[in-house]
């Protein structure tokens, strides 16, 4: 199978709220639930009712069921799954993990507009989400039907993503977003869950906190601050005239609590702490930062994002704009259609007009006259799930025709090139702008381009740009050592934003070990849990006995708690890939190789998993072991780069060059924007006697990756040893000019 899919997979449910038959749980009578707050609260109470909140998940009955479960079928690559209904009970007939029909009840609805999905309880305490979904829009908008969630792909029951596999289930992947007061507690003895929650449904409690403290404080409101409340969610804000066509807050606040409340759920991250309310963003999530194959280099959604890590970038969020600012935070619509959602704050006679944005003023979708037409373009998920880009940023078709990104103008006018929207926006007075510069820097730090590294350091030195994009600049740093970058990313350790000082410490993962614990030592007790996660990782390979007793007890407890946090996704395979990481830089090959071990039992078909137990066994001289693995992963993904990569290098190990060329020519074949896999197949072509070979490879991967250290080495060296001294020469100055970076 394709592994892009293993790294895009995250939680194919978004509208979705959950439970596991175990009984209620009251936490100590904390939690009063959603229907204890009605009486002082009915019109809040109301509008909840019929939000996606609410709806996100129910109990399968004719009320909430959408489905059409009348004896329907779906046929997706030969696999035919019917839809049934018993008496009251909604079934579905189905491939079970064995590919075999197996009939399955119904649970709970999950979500219920543009799709819903259909949760299925498992023994073992596991709710598995079904990949064939009801799409729940008019029949006008091409909906009303049964589709798949991979309509192009095909699934096989031992295939990552089938429905009944770890990378489908509830618990580890949606739960945490998609109930009150959610415990995941899984077991890994047993592989089993023993959940719990508070509510079926994203209640009020989800959001406040507990109701009990603001029950009582109704009746004697002396007793608690806050009103009783553990969160305060009043970050609106006063607004007011400045000095341009644009309001800004008169209190001068750029408020946290309501932004972060949300980002737990609304964020691409990994989850720290079960509790978020009332602590601050970096205590219980790992934030993404602006990583390629989840955003475009210019910061747009790529993948799904869950609206943070966008919003973190844009001058709204620099301004204190917040979430309620824009929508209401119980019904969850905009508090205003159309463009007078933005005229709250945006002058009208300057913003609302032909002028500004070029197009008939219709009011209708996709005008061009809406302001989120341009602003905020749509990427759907999901297969009919469109999502508005919340960086709030301009189209830009340089960009768009330089490096391939795209741009609102040609995602209206798809029979139109971008240099059309060039000369149009040229027309007009427009140019690329400023705002274009950290794409072209992003885009030439993922291409090895060394010539990137100055720019980066500019980026992450800027005052006007947002904490997220600066953070991204100094990871990517990671890419380019050298002592210009280790004096920015030395000072960034010390930053006053988390964010940062994570981002420094994963800039500066080509620092030897010996090198480490001096220059990080002062953020093993930071006070912000994501960055004392990082440094936990940032560190697992240093020697406990080389410290005194006192760091020695410091980072025995650092590493505990990374271990703890760990183990709150210990059910995903991806964490117990972590885990086996971390442990084989500890020294603890057992631990390893158990972690290793998990992630297969979680999904028997993760390649990631196979190649990294294979290596392990590698280095342990177990090579028997470590070659039947390399097999396993060839056989369940042929068409992966990594492992033809893995495979090759096997291959050349063993002396067998011409076996070794062809599978490294794969690799390379499969992912032409891998470096580092050109650079290998070079070396092999040439120690096979095809030195003609490598250097053309090599030239041609430096015309997408221009400055890439690696490539221009082993291209020096090459034409030394042909004694073509003019281009030795000429790739020796391009390398001088490239260090001053």
């Amino acid at each position: 199978m394709n592994l892009k899919r293993q790294h895009r997979f995250v939680c194919t449910i978004i509208a979705a709220v959950g439970l596991i038959s175990v009984q209620l749980n009251s936490h100590g009578n904390e939690f009063v639930g959603s229907t204890g707050c009605v009486e002082c609260h009915q019109r809040q109470y109301e509008r909840w009712k019929g939000s996606h909140h609410f709806h996100a998940m129910e109990i399968a009955t004719a009320d909430s069921v959408l489905g059409d479960f009348g004896n329907t079928t779906f046929t997706h690559f030969g696999v035919t799954s019917t839809f049934l209904k018993k008496n009251a009970t909604f079934y579905v007939r189905t491939d079970n993990p064995l590919g075999e029909l197996q009939e399955y009840r119904i649970a709970y609805t999950f979500g219920y507009y543009p799709l819903q999905q259909y949760l299925i309880e498992f023994p073992n305490g596991r709710l598995q989400t079904l990949s064939v979904s009801w799409d729940s829009r008019p029949v006008e908008e091409g909906g009303q039907r049964w589709f798949h969630l991979y309509p192009d792909e095909e699934i096989p029951h031992d295939d990552l993503l089938h429905w009944t596999g770890a990378f489908q289930n509830w618990n580890g992947r949606c739960a945490h977003c998609h109930a009150t007061d959610l415990k995941k507690n899984y077991l890994p003895g047993s592989d089993t869950y023993n959940t719990s929650w508070s509510e079926i449904t994203v209640g009020c409690e989800a959001c406040h906190g507990p109701g009990q403290n603001h029950l009582e404080w109704t009746k004697n409101q002396t007793k608690y601050e806050n009103f009783g409340l553990k969160v305060l969610l009043k970050d609106r804000g006063t607004w007011g005239l400045g000095k341009g066509p644009t309001f800004v807050r008169t209190d001068d606040k750029r408020p946290k609590t309501e932004i972060e409340t949300c980002a737990y759920c609304h964020s691409r991250r990994q989850v720290l702490d079960e509790q978020p309310l009332g602590k601050q963003v970096g205590d219980f999530a790992l934030i993404s930062l602006l990583a390629d194959g989840l955003y475009y280099p210019d910061g747009q959604i790529q993948d799904e994002v869950y609206v943070y890590g966008s919003f973190l970038q844009s001058k709204m969020h620099g301004s204190g704009v917040v979430c309620s600012n824009c929508h209401e935070p119980h019904s969850l619509q905009l508090r205003y259609p159309g463009n007078l959602l933005c005229l709250q704050c945006h002058s009208g006679e300057v913003f609302d007009n032909q002028a500004h944005h070029h197009h008939p003023a219709e009011s209708k979708p996709n005008s061009g006259s809406n302001c989120v037409d341009c602003h905020m373009p749509e990427s759907t998920y999901m297969v009919i799930d469109p999502r508005r880009d919340h960086r709030f940023g301009s189209p830009n078709p340089w960009l768009s025709e330089e490096i391939g990104i795209p741009n609102a103008c040609n995602q209206c006018h798809r029979d139109r090139s971008n240099q059309w929207s060039i000369d149009l926006m040229q027309n007009w007075g427009m140019t690329s702008g400023s705002e274009a510069s950290v794409g072209r820097t992003l885009h030439q730090a993922r291409t090895n381009n060394r010539k990137a590294a100055a720019e980066l350091r500019n980026i992450a030195g800027s005052g006007d740009l947002s904490v997220i994009t600066k953070a991204t600049a100094l990871m990517e740093l990671s890419r380019f050592p050298g002592q210009a970058n280790l004096e920015i990313l030395t000072h960034a350790l010390t930053s006053e934003h988390a964010l940062i000082r994570l981002a420094a410490l994963r800039g500066l993962q080509w620092l030897p070990i010996a090198d480490r614990f001096n220059m990080v030592s002062h953020l093993i007790t930071d006070q912000v849990r994501a960055v004392r996660f990082e440094a936990a990782s940032f560190l697992a390979g240093i020697r406990l006995d080389l410290l005194n007793s006192s760091d020695k007890e410091k980072v025995s407890a650092l590493f505990s708690e990374f271990e703890v946090v760990q183990s709150l996704s210990a059910d995903m395979p991806s964490a117990q890939m972590n885990l086996g990481i971390y442990f084989s830089d500890r020294g603890d090959v057992d631990k390893a190789i158990e972690a290793y071990r998990h992630a297969l039992l979680l999904a028997p078909a993760y390649v990631p998993a196979l190649l990294n137990l294979a290596d392990l066994y590698r280095s342990l001289g177990q090579h028997q072991e470590s070659e039947r693995l390399l097999s396993r992963a060839l056989g369940i993904a042929p068409e992966d780069a990594g492992v033809q990569y893995a495979t090759g290098l096997k291959l050349v190990r063993q002396k067998e060059l011409p076996k070794a060329v062809a599978h490294l020519a794969r690799a390379v074949d499969l992912a032409p924007d891998n470096t580092r896999f050109a650079y290998v197949y070079a070396v092999a072509l040439q120690s096979h006697g095809e030195i003609d070979r490598a250097i053309d490879l090599l030239e041609k991967s430096l015309v997408t990756h221009p400055g890439d250290s690696q490539l221009l080495s082993a291209l020096v060296s090459f034409y030394r040893d042909k004694k073509d001294f003019a281009n030795f020469h000429r790739l020796r100055k391009e390398i001088q000019a490239s260090s001053t970076d």
